[in-house]
C-alpha cells in the first residue's frame, strides 16, 4: 500500500482498478461480516525505500483508526496482510471451517478467473500448517467438469460454460471484467435444463452455470457493472444486422449449449418422448402428424404435462405448423407459372403435399374424437346422476348449444346440432334461449320464448352449401328441450304442453310482423316449419301424443305429426334422447370405424396426391368402406379429368 494506493483506499469512488473491473466496495463489503480489518502493509516509499504503514479499518465516519505510517521495515518485500477480526455470529454460524470446504467456496466464487487461466495464486494455510493450493485444487476438482466452446456474434467471440454443485437452477450469467452483470435462467430458452441434473441414482445433483464471456462484453459493461450498454431486450425491430444485442448472444448461447449437452438432451428428450407417446397414440391420436413431423419441437415440451397441458402444448405446435405450410403453399402456387418440368413440379410439390395430407388427417382425427366424445358425453348426461337425479335441462340443452347465445358469439365448433339433423350446423339466424324480443335479429315484441329457432335459407340436398343472403327464407327450424324423464307435462297448458308451445311459436313467426333489420321476415302459412322437441316419453306426454294424434316412428322410439291449418303449416318430431344418441351413433358409424373412414378418407387424398405426383399407391379396404371409396374416387376422376385433361 503505496502512497497511491492508501490515497485510492481512503476514497469511496474511484476508477483506479476499472480497467480489471475494481469498484473500490469490497473494504465495505466486509465490514458486513466483521468487526474491522487490520492491516499491516510493507511498500517502497518515494525514495524507494522500504517502510511499514499500519491501520484499523472500521465501521465509522472517519473508517481508519490508529494509523501508523513510515515505519522502518525489517523485511526486504513488499506486502500487505490482512486480518479480519471479530467474525460476526449472524455469519459466522453458517461459515465452513474446513480447510477445503473454504477453499471450494473461494473457487466457486471466482472460478471466472480460473476457467481463463488468469487467477493469481491463492494458498491457504490452517492453524495446523495445512495447506491448499487452489489452481491445483480447481484443476483436480473443477477443471475436468467445465465445458467450454467459444462462439462468434458478428466480429466478436464469447466463450462458455461450467456447472456448479452449489447452485439451485440452471442459469446464464453474462460477464465482464470476470464478475456476473446479468443473469436469466436457462429453462425457459431450453425446457430440458429446469431441473437438477443426476449422473446416476445416488449420485451428486448439480446444475449447469453458463458463463458467457468476450471482449465485447468487457469493453460495453456500464460503471456500475449492472448492464450493458447495448441493446438487452428481446426486440430487435429495427435492429442493424450488423449490431450487437443480448438477443442475439443469448441465440448463439443457445445453440452452443444444445451442442455441448447434445448427448445428455437426446436421452432426456428420448425418454420424455417415450413417456408421452401412448397418451397421444391412445386419446390425442390428431397429434400423431404433429410428432412425426415436429418432433424437435415435440421433444421440448416441459417434463411431466398432464393430458390437458400436453394437449394444449401439442395445439400451439400445431397451429404454428399450420401456418408454416399454409405459407408454403402459398409460395409453391406463386412459382407455380415459372414451373417447366415435371420433375421440377415433382420437386416442388412433394414435400408440400405430404405434409398437408398429414394435417388433413390431423383434423379427421380430431373431428372423429370430438364427435364420439360428443355422443359419449350426451348418453352420460340421460343416465341419473349420483344424487340419483337428471342433470338439469340447461346443462343438457348447452351441450347441443351453449345458452343465452346466438350466432354471432358462438362458433361453428361449439355448437352441435348435428345430433339431432345434419342440416342444423348451416343456418342463417340462431339464437338459443331468448326472448323473441331480444334476437336482435328479430323486430318482435314477442314475450314467448323458444329454446332454439333457425332460419335455414335452402332446402339442402347432398349438403350442398348455400347463400346467407338468399331471401325470401324457405324453412325454419324450431328445436325445444326438455328435461330427462320430465313427467309433469299437462295438455293444453302452455307452459305445460310442448305440442302447444312448439305451434304457438310457428304462429308468433308468421303472425307478429318479424321483421330484419326494418324488412319483413317472409315468412307465410306456406313457409314449412320443421320443429324438434326433444324430451322423453313419459307418461304424461305420452297422454298428450295420444290427443294430438302423433304416429310413432319407424324404430318406435320418437312420433311425428304435419300440421297444416289455415295460417300455417308444421313438421313436428318429439325425439326421446335415447333416439337422438342411437341415431347420432348410427349416423357417425362409419366415423368411428377406424378400418373405414380414416383409411377412406385418408388414402383418397393420398390417392390424388400419388396421381399428380405419378407415384404407386397401395390402399387397403374392407368391405364395409369399399362402395363410398369406389364412389368417391370416381367422382374424383371424373373431376381430375375435367381439370386436367392431359394427365
Amino acid at each position: 500500500m503505496d502512497n497511491d494506493n492508501i490515497k485510492a483506499f481512503s476514497e469511496f469512488d474511484t476508477d483506479r482498478k476499472a480497467s480489471i473491473g475494481g469498484k473500490g466496495v469490497g473494504r465495505l463489503v466486509s465490514l458486513k461480516a466483521f468487526e474491522k480489518l487490520d492491516v499491516k502493509s510493507y511498500y517502497k516509499n518515494d525514495k524507494g525505500q522500504l517502510n511499514l504503514r499500519t491501520f484499523e479499518y472500521k465501521r465509522s465516519k472517519e473508517g481508519f483508526d490508529n494509523y501508523q505510517d513510515n515505519i522502518t521495515a525489517d523485511t526486504r518485500d513488499t506486502g500487505t496482510c490482512i486480518r479480519l477480526y471479530k467474525y460476526e455470529s449472524e455469519y459466522q454460524k453458517n461459515a465452513p471451517t474446513n480447510i477445503f470446504e473454504i477453499a471450494r467456496e473461494i473457487l466457486s466464487h471466482f472460478q471466472l478467473y480460473y476457467i481463463q487461466n488468469i487467477e493469481p495464486s491463492i494458498i491457504l494455510r490452517n492453524q495446523n500448517n495445512i495447506e491448499v493450493n487452489l489452481t491445483n485444487l480447481f484443476k483436480i476438482e473443477f477443471q475436468s467438469e467445465i465445458l467450454k466452446k467459444p462462439f462468434i456474434v458478428g466480429e466478436n467471440e464469447f466463450t462458455i460454460i461450467s456447472k456448479s454443485h452449489k447452485a439451485k437452477s440452471h442459469k446464464f450469467h453474462y460477464c465482464a471484467h470476470q464478475r456476473v452483470v446479468k443473469e436469466e435462467g436457462i429453462s425457459k430458452y431450453i425446457e430440458d435444463l429446469r431441473f437438477q441434473i443426476r449422473p446416476s441414482q445416488n449420485g451428486e445433483g448439480f446444475f449447469y452455470q453458463v458463463y458467457i464471456l468476450g471482449k465485447y462484453l468487457d469493453d460495453n459493461v456500464n460503471e456500475e457493472r449492472t448492464n450493458f450498454n447495448f441493446i438487452v431486450d428481446d426486440d430487435e425491430e429495427g435492429l442493424d444486422l450488423k449490431e450487437i444485442s443480448l438477443a442475439k448472444i443469448r441465440r448463439e448461447a443457445i445453440i452452443t449449449v444444445e451442442e455441448l449437452l447434445k448427448d445428455f438432451l437426446q436421452k432426456t428428450r428420448k425418454d420424455k418422448l417415450e413417456s408421452y407417446y401412448p397418451i397421444i397414440e391412445s386419446e390425442l391420436p390428431n397429434y400423431l402428424g404433429v410428432v412425426n413431423y415436429k418432433k424437435d419441437e415435440v421433444e421440448k415440451l416441459p417434463v411431466g404435462l398432464t393430458k390437458s397441458e400436453l394437449d394444449l402444448k401439442l395445439y400451439e405446435i400445431e397451429s404454428e405448423w399450420r401456418v408454416e405450410v399454409k405459407k408454403e403453399g402459398i409460395e409453391l402456387l406463386d412459382k407455380k407459372k415459372d414451373i417447366t418440368s415435371l420433375e421440377e413440379y415433382k420437386s416442388l410439390y412433394e414435400k408440400f403435399v405430404t405434409e398437408f395430407n398429414e394435417i388433413g388427417q390431423s383434423d379427421l382425427a380430431r373431428y372423429i374424437v370430438h364427435r364420439r366424445s360428443v355422443i359419449d358425453l350426451l348418453d352420460k348426461l340421460i343416465e341419473l346422476n349420483e344424487a340419483q337425479k337428471f342433470e338439469n335441462e340447461d346443462i343438457i340443452h348447452s351441450l347441443f348449444f351453449p345458452i343465452r347465445e346466438n350466432k354471432n358469439t358462438v362458433i361453428h365448433d361449439k355448437q352441435n346440432l348435428w345430433l339431432i339433423d345434419e342440416r342444423l350446423t348451416f343456418n342463417s339466424l340462431l339464437a338459443s334461449d331468448n326472448l323473441f324480443k331480444n334476437i336482435k335479429e328479430l323486430e318482435s315484441s314477442s314475450s314467448e320464448r323458444m329454446d332454439i329457432i333457425i332460419r335455414q335459407d335452402e332446402v339442402f340436398d347432398n349438403a350442398v352449401l348455400y347463400s346467407e343472403d338468399n331471401i325470401p327464407f324457405e324453412s325454419f327450424t324450431i328445436i325445444e328441450f326438455k328435461r330427462p324423464e320430465r313427467n309433469d307435462y299437462k295438455q293444453g297448458d302452455r307452459k305445460k304442453d310442448p305440442i302447444k308451445q312448439v305451434r304457438t311459436y310457428v304462429e308468433e313467426v308468421i303472425n307478429n310482423k318479424i321483421k330484419i333489420k326494418g324488412k319483413a321476415i317472409g315468412a307465410n302459412k306456406s313457409t314449412p316449419f320443421y320443429c324438434y322437441i326433444v324430451a322423453d316419453i313419459t307418461e304424461s306426454l305420452q297422454d298428450i301424443l295420444d290427443y294430438e294424434s302423433f304416429e310413432p316412428t319407424p324404430d318406435g322410439l320418437g312420433y311425428f305429426k304435419f300440421y297444416e291449418t289455415k295460417t300455417s303449416r308444421a313438421y313436428i318430431e318429439v325425439l326421446p334422447f335415447k333416439k337422438v344418441v342411437k341415431d347420432a351413433k348410427k349416423r357417425n358409424k362409419i366415423l368411428f370405424d377406424n378400418e373405414s373412414i380414416l383409411l377412406y378418407l385418408y388414402m383418397l387424398d393420398n390417392l390424388k396426391s400419388s396421381l399428380y405426383l405419378q407415384q404407386p399407391t397401395i390402399i387397403l379396404l374392407n368391405r364395409n368402406c369399399f362402395i363410398n371409396f369406389k364412389r368417391a374416387c370416381r367422382l374424383e376422376f371424373i373431376n381430375l379429368r375435367r381439370n386436367n385433361r392431359s394427365r
